[in-house]
């Protein structure tokens, strides 16, 4: 009895969590993936302060969100990708913008950043 309701109580808790509040960019996968050879990626467009877009050297395209706000991801600063001793970017990485480390939350692929205005 002390059981089920336990059980009962744990799944309550679990439906009644609030949802992630993040939503991908247009034309981005939702499933977790790695960027193979990040040493030989082709190209990065930031999208604010949230993630970049990542060309890897396959000419596919990522998306790389960040755990929190990242201010100083910019056209113009330069980056670092901290792969955790790997030469591939997964989720558990992290991105090093002049000097901020930036955590990353997800990566995922994606149909490029949006056009330009």
């Amino acid at each position: 009895m002390i059981r089920s309701s336990l059980l009962a109580a744990s799944f309550l808790a679990a439906a009644a969590a609030p949802a992630l509040a993040f939503d991908p960019p247009a034309g981005a996968d939702s499933r977790e993936v790695r960027i193979p050879r990040m040493s030989q990626f082709l190209e990065w467009v930031p999208d604010g302060e949230n993630g970049l877009f990542i060309r890897a050297d396959t000419g596919r395209w990522f998306y790389a969100r960040t755990r929190e706000a990242c201010p100083r991801l910019d056209n113009n600063v330069a980056l670092r990708f901290d792969t955790r001793g790997g030469r591939d970017l997964d989720r558990f990485g992290a991105i090093r913008a002049e000097g901020w480390r930036c955590d990353l939350a997800s990566v995922t692929e994606s149909a490029g950043p949006p056009p330009r205005r």
